[in-house]
């Protein structure tokens, strides 16, 4: 069998050599534009002495390509050395190598290619001092190393017969070799900390980080191949299209292979992340390519159930059977451990003393996913102790089983069924507040369409449910049902845009992954329920909110080169009062403020916030629901962190950002 990683996907470009009709022992200098072309199939011994033809019958399972090569000049020494010399190119099923000499010996099985050899096959990309392979022993190097690896498509790409969709005329390799590509923003990676949410990210107006980075540029002063795998002694891979790359990955003892399920993979036994060029962190052992692997511990704060840091311990997924999958997440509370007490549960009949034991010490986490024909289950079950004489203080839960269907009218929707018991809830300025238990069902409908230039997302929502809460105004729990109709609509136009035409797509931008539009837009937001209530009561209200959104500068300078803010006033009209604290329709007159904006360099700060300005409400002035966060924006990376004093929640993350290649540089 062979090889597609081994021979770098060039084994097929030798094998012509051993199967060619023998021809004159010496050419003269050659017309460029003349042609030469080969039908070959595997490597076969001297002593077959087979023709071509003959070649085919006998081994019609094996795979046959055709060569054509382009050179000045072409040698031929006593059918043992071929040598082609001066602008040599040889195109082989989409796939071409150019050197300024390229050689065979065909006693040794030596091929050899140097001068500016470049290697191109559908994504990916190799451009080296000197490329040397020893065919019968199926072993080579590849000095001073460049390339660009497409980690979904390099297998493909290299196998012997891939003769695919990425043939030279119609791939992007041809734009690195014409200069002409474009770099975009694609995918990437993001690593978090932290008891909250998040965001997306608001300048690129997008969250790609999908768990993977797909193209890679790598460079290394000597590549060994052999056994169908690529070792190096140091590589230094790198997400960014351009150099100075802002952050690269130093691996140590690299090792490039297939794995057993035919990806990809690329270890390296030491690793060090070098932001900038000179600041280097070891990370250790680490894995590149398509598949994903997580840490197996993960630290979180949560200062609400668990008194402060914890220690998570990450498993894989177990099916059940290909429907069912259920999640455990182990965890061992660290700051209840050295505290050697717990402030985390409340006041009740049976136990109220802050002394722990052993099984306080220790949380877990499960989740279950199954899915049936339409049918889908996602349940989360969260044990912030083992302890059982808190297990229903230490518990929380939701689970919900939905079905997506087409309805009249209103078209594809989702019906749903949920419970859910001490779920954390938020209401304006009352705060924070918990749902002890509920359970019920709900048809929703979301949609995102445009009306002319208006851009808009709809959600309408329709359902009954039993609630057991904090009754409005007290701490007496009670318990009835809700029946609801709920409708949203966000909408936004946009009043003005900078030329979109004047934006160069492969700019060298330094703190942005994507150009930035200054712009006007204006925001609507319309808001309205109605809520009925088993003892009687019912709430009706209706909120309107409008407000511009401006956003200034390209992030391309040093200083306040990026502004963005968005002010929305709201107005609320209610009718009656919910007997609950979590529904209730309160501050009726709000300002939503969102502001973004760069300090210097890299540094932007993001701050969201809303403020009651009510003057009849004893809430008056108070803000509520406000997230401070802290940004290192680049464009390779950017590092955030968040906090929300509301809920004393926060987080730190750090994305990467990944490159669809056209181009780049060395």
């Amino acid at each position: 069998m062979i090889s597609s990683l081994g021979f770098l996907g060039l084994n097929f470009l030798l094998s012509f050599f051993e199967v060619s009709i023998g021809k004159e022992n010496f050419y003269e200098v050659l017309d460029k534009t003349k042609n030469y072309s080969f039908s070959i199939g595997n490597y076969i011994d001297d002593s077959n002495n087979l023709s071509v033809e003959q070649f085919k019958v006998n081994k019609k399972e094996d795979i046959f390509l055709t060569l054509r090569i382009y050179a000045d000049k072409q040698y031929d020494y006593d059918q043992n050395i071929y040598l082609f010399e001066g602008n040599v190119k040889a195109l082989i099923n989409g796939g071409s190598l150019e050197s300024e000499l390229l050689r065979y010996e065909k006693s040794t099985g030596i091929l050899s290619a140097t001068g500016n050899v470049i290697y191109i096959k559908g994504g990916q990309y190799i451009r080296a001092k000197e490329f040397k392979f020893n065919l019968l022993k199926e072993e080579g190097i590849i000095e001073d190393a460049y390339g660009i690896l497409d980690i979904k498509n390099v297998l493909e790409d290299f196998k012997i017969d891939s003769n695919s969709k990425q043939l030279a005329v119609n791939n992007r390799s041809i734009n690195r070799l014409n200069n002409k590509g474009k770099n975009t923003y694609d995918d990437g990676i993001e690593f978090s900390f932290g008891n909250i949410q998040l965001p997306k990210n608001k300048i690129t107006r997008s969250n790609k980080s999908v768990g993977s980075i797909n193209d890679w540029r790598f460079k290394s002063d000597l590549i060994t191949i052999k056994d169908n795998t690529w070792k190096a002694n140091r590589i230094n891979f790198t997400n960014d299209p351009y150099d100075p790359s802002q952050i690269s990955f130093e691996g140590i003892d690299v090792v490039i292979e297939e794995d057993e399920t035919g990806e990809l993979i690329i270890t390296s036994s030491k690793t060090n992340l070098i932001l900038e060029g000179r600041n280097k962190t070891f990370l250790g052992k680490r894995i590149f390519g398509k598949r994903k692997r997580k840490s197996k511990y993960k630290l979180m704060y949560d200062g609400k159930d668990r008194d402060g840091l914890l220690l998570i311990r990450r498993s894989d997924d177990t099916n059940i059977n290909k429907n069912i999958k259920v999640n455990f997440e182990p965890q061992f509370l660290l700051s209840r451990a050295i505290l050697g007490k717990t402030n985390s549960y409340q006041k009740n009949k049976s136990y109220y003393n802050k002394d722990i034991n052993i099984s306080d010490l220790f949380g877990l986490n499960i989740k279950v996913n199954a899915n049936y024909k339409d049918w889908s289950f996602d349940s989360k079950n969260d044990l912030s102790t083992l302890n059982t004489a808190r297990i229903s203080s230490g518990y929380r839960h939701s689970s919900t089983l939905t079905k997506y269907y087409k309805m009249p009218i209103i078209d594809y929707s989702s019906f749903n069924i949920f419970t859910t018991y001490r779920s954390r809830a938020w209401n304006g300025t009352i705060g924070e507040t918990e749902i002890k238990s509920a359970y019920g069902g709900f048809i929703e409908k979301t949609s995102s369409f445009k009306s002319g230039e208006v851009r808009n997302n709809l959600n309408l929502r329709l359902g009954s449910a039993k609630y057991e809460a904090e009754k409005l105004g007290h701490n007496e729990v009670i318990t009835l049902w809700r029946t609801s109709a709920f409708a949203s609509l966000d909408s936004e136009y946009e009043i003005w845009k900078s030329n979109k035409e004047n934006l160069d797509q492969n700019k060298k931008m330094l703190l942005t992954p994507v150009p930035i539009n200054p712009e006007l837009v204006l925001k609507t937001n319309i808001n309205s329920g109605f809520f009925k209530y088993e003892d009687g009561s019912d709430q009706t209200f209706l909120k309107f909110g409008i407000g511009p959104e401006i956003r200034l500068g390209e992030l391309e300078r040093n200083f306040l080169d990026y502004t963005k803010l968005s002010i929305m006033p709201g107005v609320k009209i209610k009718s009656g009062s919910s007997p609950f604290k979590f529904d209730n329709a309160i501050d009726l007159r709000t300002l939503n403020i969102s502001f973004m904006q760069q300090i210097y360099g890299p540094f932007v700060v993001d701050i969201v916030s809303n403020i009651n300005i009510d003057n009849n409400s004893e809430n008056y002035g108070e803000y509520y629901d406000t997230k401070l966060g802290l940004l290192w924006h680049k464009r390779a990376y950017e590092i955030g962190i968040y906090y929300h004093p509301d809920n004393e929640a926060g987080g730190l993350y750090f994305r990467i950002n990944g490159f669809d290649f056209d181009n780049s540089e060395l």
